[in-house]
């Protein structure tokens, strides 16, 4: 009865599984499937159904009211939160709906992945992770692009604790999925109105949420996900110096430059241009399982709207070995190594003691977000000290160089 009444009925198991990222009912008589956050599992069905199609649309009605909204025949779409963050989308009878009511919870949790679960699930490895650790402490702006399921919030949300505690950082997304140590964060959260889920007031969008952030000065800029106006905004932002980190549907990097270049996002090739780096992330069949790979990642040099983008490809992924190469050297790192002043050899020791701790972190399986940023506030306060918790254990023989 309490499960009933004070959370989610027979759903609040599912919703209680810290493992599970998305709770899909497909209609009556359909089972509940869940998506794992470990791509080795995917897609799961459960024992959870409903038989009764007016005791599904009841339930579909209580998920609106717990969302603050309402549902009815001439308004039967929801597009909601519920009070922990999860993002609820449902559709009401049997009108619209073949098989019935249905509803999709994209659950909200406390316990997001770190780049150890990336190590430990093979989405990258130590070397790349090194890389890309170091672009991030130098606020090189960079875009997760791949398709539905393939993990891009998840490495938006372990790239960004990467970031050292004192920048301040400004989060803004549709659905409240990042969970990062920092103090100094601001998240925020677009908001669909109040209301009914089509005809509702003071709605605030994601635009409006990125016009407003240049005011708070933040150092990064972290955006669940860019489809159209924002990403201009967004942009616009990196052009006067913001560090900017998001997301993006596309599979390939003609397919990026395609998206950002065209309707409705529309950038110049001097907006482009401000983009340090790319990551291409799929989800990837192999026999009866389901991998993650970060198939390429590459440095945006220019882009000319005739002749494209040119680009340095640093990662690749063999499919045959499934191992990661070091395809070229950086020209990211070089020109970090010129500012900074440091010799290449400084720049590749420090590489190199980053995978050690990453190394270490796997092996001592320090994996909880908090942890991890501790480790990583260490680094940047103490680094003489952590080294000496870490274990010397040889690096890869491939190192990422610096491009002369």
């Amino acid at each position: 009865a309490k499960r009933d009444f004070a959370g989610l009925g027979k759903l609040q198991p599912l919703m209680n599984d810290t493992e599970i990222e998305d709770i899909s009912c497909d209609g009556t008589g359909i089972p509940v499937y869940v998506y794992h956050r470990n791509p080795e599992f995917g897609s799961l069905a459960t024992s959870v159904a409903w038989d009764d199609p007016e005791k599904l649309d009841s339930y579909v009605m209580k998920l609106a009211q717990r969302c603050g909204k309402s549902l009815s025949v001439s308004q039967p779409l929801l597009d909601g939160s519920l009070p922990d963050g999860s993002r609820v989308q449902a559709t009401l009878s049997t009108d619209i709906a073949r098989h019935g009511s249905n509803f999709t919870v994209r659950r909200f949790t406390d316990d997001p992945l770190t780049p150890i679960h990336m190590m430990d699930y093979e989405t990258e490895d130590a070397r790349m992770m090194s890389y890309l650790w170091t672009l991030v402490e130098n606020e090189k702006s960079i875009l997760v692009c791949g398709t539905t399921g393939a993990g891009k919030t998840s490495q938006l949300n372990a790239l960004s604790l990467f970031i050292k505690p004192e920048k301040k950082i400004v989060s803004i997304e549709d659905t409240p999925e990042l969970r990062i140590p920092h103090e100094h964060w601001v998240p925020e959260v677009a908001r669909s109105g109040f209301g009914s889920s089509v005809d509702s007031g003071g709605e605030v969008s994601m635009d409006d949420l990125l016009k407003e952030s240049l005011r708070q000065r933040p150092e990064y800029i972290l955006v669940g996900e860019v489809r159209g106006e924002e990403a201009y905004i967004m942009f616009q932002q990196m052009a006067t110096g913001h560090t900017g980190m998001s997301t993006i549907h596309a599979d390939s990097l003609e397919m990026l430059m395609d998206r950002l270049t065209t309707d409705p996002i529309s950038l110049s090739g001097s907006l482009v241009e401000t983009l340090d780096a790319v990551m291409i992330i799929k989800r990837i069949r192999r026999g009866n399982k389901y991998i993650r790979r970060v198939t390429g990642l590459y440095e945006i040099e220019d882009y000319n709207q005739r002749t494209g983008i040119n680009s340095n490809q640093v990662f690749d992924w063999n499919p045959q070995t499934d191992q990661y190469r070091v395809k070229s050297d950086s020209l990211i790192l070089k020109e970090i190594v010129q500012q900074s002043g440091r010799s290449e050899e400084e720049m590749r020791r420090e590489l190199v003691n980053k995978q050690h701790i990453l190394q270490w972190m796997q092996d001592q399986h320090i994996k909880d977000y908090r942890d991890v940023g501790d480790v990583f506030a260490q680094y940047y306060s103490d680094p003489a000290s952590l080294m000496e918790r870490v274990d010397n254990t040889d690096p890869s023989e491939d190192e990422v160089g610096v491009k002369s």
